[in-house]
């Protein structure tokens, strides 16, 4: 019974992890339609900032060779997420196997959110004071509209706290 229960969660967590990889990707591409005040952000951030020419141009490759790195990496996050479910799947799932498919996912998302993170600093750099001010208060506004982590066919439970605080 109890890894009856083992072998559920982890199948839960990894459709979780699936869905939600995917959904990103969905939104990132535009594909998904928004609704209300969140229909505004299916613009990239940068066209709010007024970059001027020279901005736009070191800016330009920057941003391609990020995208090109997230769409190779979301890639590979997703055969490995597909391996471990074939790996459960199994009549007899070798836990062993199922471990070490994890920790490939893992050792990839840990490299997707260094790379973001660089990505962000770097392009921040390209910004005047004032813009890398109103570029971080954008990610920050879309990160607060967020629903969270979360599958859309899942009710959002409580609140997240800085829309608590609003008035």
């Amino acid at each position: 019974m109890k890894k009856n229960l083992k072998i559920l969660v982890i199948t839960f967590s990894v459709v979780l992890n699936i869905v939600f990889i995917g959904s990103y990707f969905h939104h990132r591409a535009g594909l998904l339609p928004r609704a209300g005040h969140q229909a505004n952000h299916a613009h990239p951030l940068y066209k709010e900032l007024n970059l001027d020419r020279g901005q736009l141009d070191r800016f330009g490759p920057l941003r391609d060779s990020f995208h090109a790195f997230v769409n190779e990496q979301g890639r590979k996050i997703k055969a490995r997420q597909l391996d471990l479910v074939d790996l459960l799947t199994k009549e007899k799932p070798e836990r062993r196997a199922i471990d070490a498919k994890q920790e490939e996912i893992r050792v990839l998302q840990q490299q997707m959110q260094v790379k973001v993170i660089d990505h962000l600093l770097e392009e921040s750099r390209i910004f005047t004071p004032e813009q890398r001010q109103k570029f971080f208060a954008l990610i920050k506004g879309r990160i607060d509209d967020s629903d969270g982590p979360r599958p859309r066919w899942m009710p959002q439970k409580q609140v997240s706290p800085s829309k608590g605080k609003r008035p």
